[in-house]
């Protein structure tokens, strides 16, 4: 039974309304001296605080993402996949970026992807458009939306806090937005928060997320070349990767959108330090609410004045609405909107064969 199954959960919040009838039926008919009584029910209280205990963490982590399965809590949520390297065997002069997506939830598909340059791995999850499928569309390459979670959370965050493909789903079925490759990799695949940057000694984020997971990506679905084809989103921690990332790879992203971005003036190679070092040729977008302590508009308005030409930064507010995923789900829309108006529409591209269906 899954960590996050409702199943799971539905069963924990049975076992704790057993727990408390259970104790209050037994409670005067225990047995035995009353040293014995008393530990009894000492233990009838513990095991009543335990199982409700249990209910606010399941109910907590399914709402947040904390922990996507039990490998993930245990720690060994990065120790599988669809390919791996015997201990101690060098590297593949050649690597292989084959892997297998496997149906997952909500239309999405998860894989395990291998970091050969980063030397991490992670989970990522990808969403196709229905157009996709479709025969008329089969020589057709499409672009890609890479979407960054938070932290704390992971990729699969989004498919509880709210339904993304749904959300891309309706820009795309209206006519504001365009079929899109939705790509969701974790930001921690060493559990570590480096704002997406590489960190000797820690973790190669930046490398996992602009150089393998593009790899992976791009040899396993019919995707739109980088720059053009690409752009980089994300919510709270995972929109300040998005900001630094876009300013820093230019030549992946031709576009990113930050979703109520952590404080862009502190990390390594910061966001704000960017726009003010250098003038990378791509179009960001800040959204913020007005009622978000967490991050306010104020983090936009210093993106935008330190920006420089070329670079083109837009911002949007929301009235109300604090840092949380009911924010986010409504920031969503016109995010989608804003990103593929700035990326080529799906088209035939005649690229290097490679394993894309």
């Amino acid at each position: 039974m899954g960590l996050t199954s409702g199943w799971f959960a539905a069963l924990l919040v049975a076992a704790a309304v057993a727990a408390v009838a259970g104790a209050v039926l037994l409670w005067p008919r225990v047995p035995g001296p009353r040293p014995l009584r008393l530990a009894l029910r000492v233990g009838m209280i513990v095991v009543c605080q335990i199982t409700a205990i249990l209910v606010v963490m399941v109910t907590a982590n399914n709402e947040y993402g904390f922990y996507a399965s039990w490998d993930d809590l245990l720690g060994h949520a990065n120790s599988g996949g669809g390919r791996s390297v015997a201990q101690g065997a060098p590297a593949p002069a050649v690597p292989d970026y084959a892997v297998k997506f496997a149906s997952y939830s909500q239309g999405f598909e998860r894989a395990t992807v291998h970091g050969f340059d980063s030397g991490t791995k992670g989970d990522v999850i990808v969403w196709l458009p229905p157009q996709y499928a479709k025969p008329e569309f089969a020589h057709t390459r499409f672009p890609v939306i890479e979407v960054l979670h938070g932290i704390p959370g992971t990729p699969h965050s989004f498919l509880r806090g709210m339904r993304l493909g749904r959300i891309m789903q309706d820009q795309i079925s209206a006519g504001r937005a365009e079929p899109a490759i939705l790509v969701l990799p974790t930001i921690t695949p060493d559990r570590v928060n480096t704002g997406c940057a590489d960190v000797a000694g820690k973790s190669k984020v930046e490398t996992w997320l602009t150089d393998d997971v593009v790899k992976t990506i791009s040899h396993n679905f019919r995707t739109l070349p980088a720059p053009r084809g690409w752009a980089v989103m994300g919510i709270s921690t995972g929109g300040y990767c998005a900001a630094r990332l876009a300013f820093e790879h230019p030549e992946t992203f031709a576009a990113g959108a930050a979703l109520a971005p952590d404080d862009p003036s502190k990390g390594v190679r910061s966001p704000l330090w960017l726009a003010r070092t250098s003038r990378p040729d791509v179009r960001l977008l800040v959204e913020s609410s007005l009622q978000d302590r967490e991050s306010p508009p104020k983090f936009a308005d210093w993106i935008t004045g330190a920006a420089q030409p070329p670079t083109e930064v837009s911002t949007l507010e929301l009235s109300n609405g604090g840092h949380n995923w009911n924010t986010w789900g409504r920031m969503f829309p016109d995010a989608f909107t804003w990103v593929s108006a700035r990326l080529e529409a799906p088209r035939a591209v005649p690229l290097a064969p490679s394993a894309a269906p």
